[in-house]
């Protein structure tokens, strides 16, 4: 009997705290993003956004901001040469939240195709993110790496 209730209480799933969940819904945007929904792109960021890139013109704020970074991502890749541009994650080096805000550090890898040349580069992902009702939603996100090779 002591055996059985043991076995339940360590199968019992863990409860998601705002950390994870916030993570969850970071990882779900990365997702749909490497599938090219820029819809859920545009929709998981607050009106008020701050984003930093590593092109041109390095930083994209306010109403609009996720539809002018992809308008610039586009123009960038472009110019560049670059086609099938995905970026891939790993589980996070920082996560930390309370109810309504969250940090969370992502490693990443973008991999992409430059004049017919797979290249990569390993960086980081940081982002803030903020409790919009019920659904978290990107307030700020910072893209560092080097330049692909």
């Amino acid at each position: 009997m002591i055996f059985l209730a043991a076995t339940a209480v360590l199968a019992a799933p863990a409860i998601a705290g705002p950390a994870e969940e916030a993570t969850a819904a970071v990882t779900t945007w990365l997702d749909k993003f490497n599938a090219g929904d820029v819809n859920a792109f545009k929709a998981a960021h607050t009106p008020d956004t701050v984003i930093v890139d590593e092109f041109e013109p390095y930083l994209w704020t306010g109403a609009g901001a996720p539809q002018r970074w992809l308008e610039d991502y586009g123009k960038d890749s472009t110019a560049g040469g670059i086609t099938g541009g995905r970026l891939d994650y790993a589980a996070p080096l920082r996560a930390s939240a309370n109810d309504t805000m969250a940090y969370i550090v992502l490693p990443t890898i973008y991999r992409m195709t430059q004049g017919g040349k797979a290249k990569s580069a390993a960086g980081t992902m940081t982002f803030v993110m903020t409790k919009v009702g019920n659904d978290w939603k990107i307030a700020s996100w910072t893209y560092s790496a080097p330049a692909p090779q």
